[in-house]
């Protein structure tokens, strides 16, 4: 008997979207930050898109996860190679604590938390998110409420940088602590509830295989970048 391979087919489409997107950033700031370009951009909106885009559907497709030690396992070890990696590449540039790292951390903190998280009506999970994501969506600027209150420096001088709480000589060459971003991953946990998607044979186009591939593209698309790059220039 044959058995179709069910899928939730929007949810790679919109992966697999983001991942195009993030290869395109990638490249472009690549381009500009390791081989001379100047495209005058601003691009931190359209990476704003898409990191947004990405912990917005982590959250939701928590709702049909079940080995969160086994993700967490992996999604740690590809945080260090990330770390080690960028590390040689340049050390300027070094991932200290970006997008996977975040997500091998919130991992780990959802499968504590997930009996009491299924408790709370998602109403109030999706407001109360929201509005904690908006409020300290700045936190690792040194503000929060849009600007209005500024934090003490001594909180900042741990450097806390996992929590958003960085000193002013900490950098990292992507940056996503666990606040504000949490929230934004809790807003996609509760859109579950009013936004559900019908599983379906699985799609074949290239932009929903991508999407089922995801974390591997993520791993692995800079070194192909820069590998074809320094060859070409």
């Amino acid at each position: 008997m044959n058995i179709i391979d069910k899928r939730y087919n929007a949810i790679d489409f919109l992966r697999g979207f983001t991942i195009i997107n993030m290869i395109i950033f990638h490249s472009l700031f690549d381009l500009e930050n390791f081989y001379g370009f100047d495209f005058s951009c601003n691009f931190y909106y359209y990476q704003q898109f898409i990191c947004i885009s990405f912990i917005l559907i982590s959250g939701y497709c928590t709702n049909f996860s079940n080995n969160f030690k086994k993700k967490t396992l992996i999604l740690t070890s590809i945080s260090l190679l990330i770390t080690t990696g960028s590390y040689i590449f340049s050390k300027e540039n070094t991932v200290y604590f970006g997008v996977i790292h975040f997500f091998a951390l919130v991992t780990l903190i959802h499968n504590l938390l997930k009996n009491f998280i299924k408790k709370i009506n998602p109403k109030l999970g999706l407001i109360f998110n929201s509005l904690l994501f908006l409020v300290t969506k700045n936190i690792y600027q040194r503000n929060i409420l849009f600007g209005k209150i500024v934090l003490p420096k001594s909180i900042y001088d741990l450097n806390l940088f996992i929590f958003g709480f960085p000193n002013e000589n900490f950098s990292s060459g992507d940056y996503f602590p666990i606040i504000p971003w949490i929230f934004l991953f809790y807003i996609g946990y509760f859109l579950y509830n009013f936004v559900k998607f019908t599983k379906k044979e699985a799609s074949h186009n290239i932009v929903n295989i991508m999407g089922r591939h995801s974390l591997l593209l993520y791993s692995l698309h800079q070194i192909f970048l820069i590998g074809t790059f320094s060859l070409i220039f």
